[in-house]
């Protein structure tokens, strides 16, 4: 079957944290053998224009990945890059996220931080240039799986608007609740109402298939009877008996991923973490699926050794 080729970016995030522990049941967060140091220009978007920063430069250590997961390949296509500024946008945050404190330095795979830092650093600077420049600057490795030929499923994400009401009612008896400071109890017990009466209600929606699908995309929007609009991202998860429960905080327009940083449409990504740790850069051929809806190829993209 012949299908059309296209090649997109992605910073590898995932996009709702409780999707993460789902598919993985954990919530890790997301090489040259000589040493180097690159000096980085950072984008950072100001208003409608882009402004460059000098930031600190970073060390390269030695790279140990997988080869059980990752192999290492040349991709048969390659794109023309012609870089937004939301794709700069993106870069910005997946670098800044990178170079938090709380980021481990080894992720999945064998993936470590200062080369996927590095990755996104490099990306900035071929802005524009032949495909080429891709495969001198990077090396590639195709992701094998746990499934029938080492396919790669890919999900939509988008940010749901429920009805709610402020106040229980017949109508809307299902609490979104924030995340209390202590005595967490296990998610079955919170389904039970055990955290009824401690004022922790954001709000109340329709049905119980409302709250599993903001919890599932990791933020909504509510609407309330009054017509006015809040945004509710992720503000917090416990595991236990019962699997996981999602709790939820007011925020501004911006939707954070698992790594509590804001997400950009059309380049953000969920991953399993199992594979691919948080602030990877990612390769995809699109729409070359399987009858399954399968992508039929993902390669990690880290600097050249």
């Amino acid at each position: 079957m012949s299908l059309l080729k296209n090649i997109l970016l992605f910073d590898a995030i995932a996009v709702a944290a409780c999707s993460a522990m789902i598919w993985t049941g954990n919530t890790i967060a997301g090489s040259s053998p000589s040493a180097g140091v690159v000096p980085v220009p950072l984008s950072i978007k100001s208003g409608d224009s882009l402004v460059i920063a000098d930031v600190p430069e970073v060390e390269m250590v030695q790279r140990n990945v997988s080869s059980r997961i990752l192999t290492e390949v040349l991709p048969d296509t390659l794109p023309y890059l012609t870089f937004e500024p939301d794709m700069f946008q993106a870069m910005y945050e997946q670098a800044s996220y990178l170079r938090r404190a709380d980021v481990r330095e080894n992720g999945a795979s064998g993936i470590n931080r200062v080369e996927m830092l590095k990755t996104v650093e490099l990306l900035q600077r071929i802005n524009l240039l032949d495909p080429s420049v891709l495969v001198s600057t990077f090396d590639f490795y195709e992701v094998n799986t746990d499934l029938k030929h080492d396919r790669v499923r890919m999900t939509g994400y988008y940010t749901p608007v429920i009805r709610a009401s402020r106040t229980r009612t017949p109508e809307f008896s299902i609490p979104m609740l924030a995340k209390p400071g202590s005595n967490i109890p296990a998610p079955a017990a919170i389904e039970a109402g055990a955290m009824s009466g401690r004022g922790l209600e954001l709000a109340w929606l329709p049905s119980k298939k409302d709250l599993k699908n903001a919890q599932l995309q990791g933020n909504c929007l509510i609407e309330f009877e009054d017509g006015k609009r809040e945004h509710f991202g992720f503000g917090g998860s416990v595991r236990g008996r019962g699997g996981s429960y999602v709790f939820f905080t007011r925020v501004d327009d911006q939707v954070l991923g698992a790594g509590t940083f804001p997400l950009t449409a059309r380049y953000s990504v969920a991953t399993d973490l199992r594979y691919i740790p948080l602030g990877a850069t990612l390769l995809a051929e699109l729409p070359d699926l399987d009858p399954a809806g399968h992508l039929n190829r993902l390669w990690v993209m880290l600097p050249k050794r």
